[in-house]
């Protein structure tokens, strides 16, 4: 297992370094050709999807340094045999925007605008492949908090045993039915095993000496 940690220790650190070089290329300015007295700058691709701000990467380099940091204290913990139980899973919180950078939800939002981590996402689809990461993470389930975000920022697939069971459904209340309105020839009829309620029997009874 010390190989496992090891490996994994070492795709976060090549991906914030990969982020730090995007980082720096991103802050510099713009290359500009000079034709005479006129100037070009180069023109963006359409399809690149959309840059993000730098704050976003700093946020995004310090939580990979942070998660670097966890992983190797809940090893230690677990060597160690003081690794806290995991916390029960907690109530769904209600959403409430904050003024701090956020870091995207899409699949693959890393690959898709630093071609560096491409090496990064390869390697972690590969040690998934390892026998020994699904009794690592038996073992300390907390590490699985740490790499399902990775897995979805990155674009790998994350393997069944490291997904997190579905949510059951909300019991919702069925509709109340309301009596149809008198005359309507869809109304309900009455059976031998589901009679009409009194109310509207005896509004039919009104309705028919009214209409005598």
């Amino acid at each position: 297992m010390l190989t496992i940690v090891t490996r994994l220790v070492a795709i976060l650190t090549s991906l914030r370094h990969a982020i730090a070089v995007h980082t720096a290329r991103e802050s510099r300015a713009p290359t500009i050709t000079w034709l005479g007295t006129q100037s070009y700058r180069p023109i963006e691709d359409p399809n690149q999807p959309a840059k993000l701000p730098s704050e976003t990467w700093v946020l995004l380099w310090h939580r990979l340094g942070r998660m670097t940091n966890r992983l190797q204290a809940l090893f230690t913990s677990w060597q160690a045999g003081t690794l806290p139980a995991p916390r029960p899973a907690r109530a769904p919180r209600p959403y409430i925007p904050r003024a701090i950078p956020r870091l995207p939800t899409t699949p693959g939002w890393i690959n898709a605008r630093i071609a560096e981590a491409a090496p990064c996402a390869g390697t972690l689809h590969y040690l998934f492949q390892e026998p020994e990461l699904p009794s690592f993470l038996a073992a300390i389930p907390q590490a699985g908090r740490l790499l399902r975000p990775l897995c979805r920022a990155l674009g790998v697939s994350a393997p069944d045993w490291l997904k997190l069971p579905a949510r059951p459904k909300p019991n919702r209340a069925l509709p109340v039915q309301r009596p149809p309105p008198l005359g309507d020839p869809h109304a309900p009829q009455s059976t031998a095993d589901r009679p009409l309620p009194p109310y509207i029997r005896a509004a039919v009874r009104a309705w028919k000496k009214f209409d005598k």
